[in-house]
């Protein structure tokens, strides 16, 4: 009779767990709920970098409108109003590029720690 030692490695188990679901991200479906806390923060962020751009894209618009006409508006507003939003915008998206690191980067560490101790 052989006397075989069998040790459970919870660590061992939710990293192939993780490697499996990084596998079925790629693929379609699947990735945990920390991937999809992630993509869900990602899409609020690419939404907000969709008004930045538009924002550019009015700015941008004024600019040849005010070659023709130096006092040419748009919407009402000047060239100054409008880089001003832009301003707004630029600094809104990087502190909340930042605040999602931050919240991604917790909560990946809060599992890292819970496999560590198990």
């Amino acid at each position: 009779m052989s006397s075989e030692v069998w040790s459970f490695s919870y660590v061992g188990t939710v990293q192939a767990e993780r490697a499996a679901e990084a596998k079925s991200a790629a693929g379609a479906k699947g990735g945990g709920w920390l991937l999809a806390i992630a993509l869900t923060l990602g899409k609020i962020a690419d939404a907000m970098g969709e008004r930045l751009l538009a924002k550019a894209q009015d700015i941008d618009t004024l600019q040849k409108m005010q070659k023709d006409d130096p006092d040419a508006t748009l919407g009402g507003k000047g060239l100054t109003e409008l880089n001003a939003e832009m301003q707004v915008l630029q600094q809104q998206l990087s502190q909340m590029i930042q605040a999602l690191n931050t919240i991604v980067k917790a909560l990946g560490e809060g599992n890292r720690d819970l496999a560590r101790k198990q």
